[in-house]
C-alpha cells in the first residue's frame, strides 16, 4: 500500500542537511513542538489550545513524529503527519523526513463509496433492462458525481502532504537561524 501511496504522491520524502549539532537541534525543535498525540481524533480540542506552537507530536533524540496543530477558523485541511530521524555526519545534521498525507479514516469512506456506487450503477442497469425506458441517461451524472466524491478528498490529502513538506523544510532552516 505504501508503494501505491508514493505513486499517487500522498507520501513524500525529503532530506535536509543543517549545520548544527544534533543535541542543539533536538532541543530547539522540542521547544517549538507541543507534546501530544498525532492520531485521528487528536485534533478535537486543538482549537481551544492557547499554545503559540504550530506543531504537536513527539520529538526525541532519535527522531520525531509531528503534525500541524488545528486553529480556530483555519480553513486548511491538515491531514499530513511527518515522521523523521536525525543522523549526525561531521558538522552536519541530516534530517530524513517522510510526510504522509493519507489519513486512515479515509479507508472506510472509500470502501463504502465503492460499494454504494457499484450498487447504484448496478441498480440503474437493472432498471434499464427491466423497464426499457432509458434510465441509463443518468449514468454519466453518477460517474461525474463519483469522480468528485473520490477526487476531492484525494486533492485535499495531496495538497496537505505537499504543504507540510514545504513548511517543514522552511521551518527547519528557520529554527537554526534564530
Amino acid at each position: 500500500m505504501k508503494d501505491f501511496l508514493e505513486k499517487i504522491k500522498l507520501i513524500e520524502y525529503f532530506t535536509v542537511e543543517l549545520e548544527i549539532q544534533k543535541f542543539d537541534f533536538v532541543s530547539i525543535l522540542k521547544k517549538h513542538v507541543d507534546e501530544g498525540d498525532t492520531g485521528i481524533f487528536s485534533d478535537t480540542f486543538d482549537i481551544f489550545s492557547s499554545s503559540k506552537n504550530e506543531y504537536k507530536g513527539q520529538v526525541d533524540f532519535n527522531g520525531f513524529k509531528i503534525k500541524r496543530r488545528k486553529r480556530l477558523f483555519d480553513m486548511n485541511m491538515n491531514f499530513a503527519i511527518a515522521k523523521g530521524n536525525f543522523s549526525q555526519k561531521n558538522e552536519k545534521l541530516i534530517v530524513e523526513t517522510e510526510v504522509n498525507g493519507f489519513s486512515n479514516m479515509m479507508i472506510p469512506f472509500y470502501i463504502i463509496g465503492v460499494v454504494f456506487y457499484t450498487i447504484f450503477i448496478g441498480a440503474f442497469f437493472m432498471a434499464d433492462n427491466i423497464e426499457g425506458n432509458g434510465v441509463g441517461f443518468a449514468l454519466p451524472f453518477i460517474l461525474i458525481h463519483g469522480a468528485f466524491m473520490f477526487g476531492i478528498p484525494y486533492v485535499f490529502m495531496r495538497r496537505s502532504a505537499k504543504r507540510m513538506k514545504y513548511e517543514l523544510e522552511r521551518e527547519f532552516y528557520y529554527l537554526i537561524k534564530k
